[in-house]
Parts: C-alpha cells; structure tokens; sequence
C-alpha cells in the first residue's frame, strides 16, 4: 500500500514582529495576568512604548483612557496619602505644644482673677455686716468710712471683672488664631504632596501643546498628550510614591518630632535633601521622554541628560509652570481659610 498523503497542513505561525501595532497591542494585553486594568495597561506600556501611540485604534476592552489612567495612578494615590498624612499631623506638632501652653497659662491666670474677685465680694460682705463705722483697705492711705470702703471695693470689683472679660476675650481669640494656623498649616502640608501629584499630571496640557512646534515633522505629535499621560504615570508609578513620601516628612516634620533632627543637622542637610529629590524628579522625566520619543518615533536626543535635550525641557518646564502656578493659588486658598477660620471662630 502506498503511503497516503497526509490531508493536514501545519497551522501558519505569524512572529510578534510581523504583527501590525494594533495587533501587538491586542496581543499583549490579552496576555496580561490579573484583573486590574491599571496594572495590566502599565505592563502593557512598559513592555512595548513604542505601540501605545496606536492604543485608541487598537479597540482595548478595559483599557483606561489617558486621563483615567493616570488619575488612578499619580493622583488617586497621592490623594489618599494627603488625607492620612492630614489625619496624623492636624492635631499634633509645634503649634499643638504651643496652644496646649496657652490654654495652662490662660486658665492660671483666670483663677488668679477668679481668686480676686471672691476675695473682694467677701470683703464687700464683711464691711456690710461689720458694726465698725472706719476701715483700712489696702488700696487707701488713710481709714475709710463705710460708704468710702464699699465704694473703693465695688469700684475695684468692676474693674476686676471688666479685665478678667476682657483677658478671657484676649485669649480666645489667641487661641482661634493658634488653632486656625494649625488647621491651615496641616491643610497646606498635606496638601502640598498632592498639588505636587497633580501638576505631574495636568502638565499634559502645557505638553500637548509644546511638542507639536518642537517636532512638527513627527506623524503621532497629535498625540503626545495623551502619550505624555500614559508614560508620566507609567514610569511614575514609584518615583511619585518616594518624591510625595520626602515632600510630606519634609513639610509635617514638626508634628513627627523630627523638627530638632533636622535642625540639628543645619543647612547642609536641606541642600542634600533638595538635590537628592530633584535629581530624583529630574532621572524620571529623562525616562518619560525617552519613552516620548519611542512613540512619536523620532530619533531621540545623543545624550539623555543634555540641555538639548528638548523633550526632557518640555516635560520638565511644562511641569514646573503648572506646579508653580497651582501651588500658588493653593497656598492663597490656605491662608484665606485660616483668615475666615481665625476672624469667624
């Protein structure tokens, strides 16, 4: 009997590489583990920059849109870290010691008056009911008749209690305006680190607008806003943890005892600290850009670190401009509150 042909084909195999972008794309996120869509588009992301241009055409179930993306990534969890940072620090610190001072020496104070003031309602009393027609009282050099007495006293009376109504209203509003300061400077602390989160994130815009005249001849630069959002939260995911965790010990480091620390250690300290975290700022836009021009597929810049470097300027100008600006506004928004709280509480 002669060998029989066999009917079967071998099913084609196509390489990852003959794949259009779109179809890379759909691959890769099929192969993705777990059921987070936001874990599953940064793997996606970093695992293949180059394509993420075309993730809109690729029809992604579940794939978060650029905004989505990294609200969930820079912002939602920098939020999150403000507020409990808030919750911690509101109550405690410096101006905490300072307002539990005041309120000792306030109430001292107030029973000395308190102390005063029965003392001479009982000698008011007893000159009453006393059967003596002269009496010495401290406040006059020479004896006093009844009448004279009781008027000194109550006189002396009244301007006891108009002091002590005026020191109880001297010191509430002390301590309004110590408390208001606390309340305004935890607000500003906190809320700094997230300021901070959201000008990563809204600096898109200033980016979106920027690289078009800077690389006009690219064919995705339409694009690169939404680039700019998927790579910003991408690469930041860590980076922004580590960078709003130094902002907030930075800021809060009174109401966690390490004012003294840091003060010990002087001016040298801060210059570390202020180089180690914008070197740290500065190595993540280096990788936002690198990923920057993967996508737009432009041939990037000889030296990632150079001034001419003119995505890394873009990336990290457009973030200093939004930070400054909503830092600004923020921290006039504080002292508004702590303005009302002060003059209303």
């Amino acid at each position: 009997m002669g060998t029989m042909e066999s009917v079967y084909q071998d099913e084609p195999v196509i390489a990852e590489e003959q794949l259009t972008p779109e179809d890379q794309l759909r691959l890769q996120w099929r192969q993705q583990p777990g059921f987070i869509p936001f874990i599953r588009q940064k793997n996606v992301i970093d695992q293949n920059a180059a394509a993420i241009s075309y993730a809109g055409r690729a029809g992604l179930i579940g794939w978060l849109t650029p905004f989505m993306f990294a609200l969930q990534g820079l912002v939602l969890i920098s939020g999150f870290a403000s507020l409990l940072n808030w919750q911690l620090t509101r109550h405690t610190g410096r101006i905490q010691e300072q307002i539990a001072a005041f309120e000792e020496n306030a109430q001292s104070e107030l029973r000395r008056q308190e102390i005063f003031i029965a003392a001479t309602q009982a000698e008011i009393t007893r000159i009453s009911n006393s059967q003596h027609a002269v009496f010495n009282l401290r406040m006059s050099a020479r004896p006093l008749s009844r009448e004279e007495a009781l008027r000194e006293l109550n006189s002396s009376l009244a301007e006891s209690q108009r002091s002590e109504e005026q020191y109880k209203q001297s010191a509430t509003e002390q301590e309004s305006k110590l408390k208001a300061r606390q309340s305004a400077l935890a607000i500003a602390n906190s809320g700094t680190p997230l300021v901070f989160s959201l000008a990563l994130m809204l600096a898109g815009v200033l980016v979106g607008r920027g690289v078009p005249r800077d690389f006009a001849r690219s064919r995705q630069v339409r694009r690169s806003k939404d680039l700019y959002l998927y790579f910003a939260t991408a690469e930041g995911l860590w980076p922004n943890l580590v960078l709003i965790l130094f902002l907030h010990i930075a800021l809060s480091r009174s109401a966690y005892g390490l004012s003294e620390t840091f003060a010990r250690v002087g001016p040298l300290f801060w210059i570390v600290f202020f180089a180690g975290f914008y070197f740290l700022l500065l190595r993540y836009f280096v990788a936002v850009a690198r990923a920057m021009y993967q996508a737009l597929e432009i041939r990037p810049a000889s030296n990632d670190w150079s001034p001419e470097n003119r995505m890394l300027l873009r990336v990290h100008n457009s973030f200093f401009l939004v930070f400054a600006g909503f830092e600004a506004g923020f921290l006039a928004l504080c002292y508004g509150f702590y303005l009302a709280q002060w003059h209303l509480g």
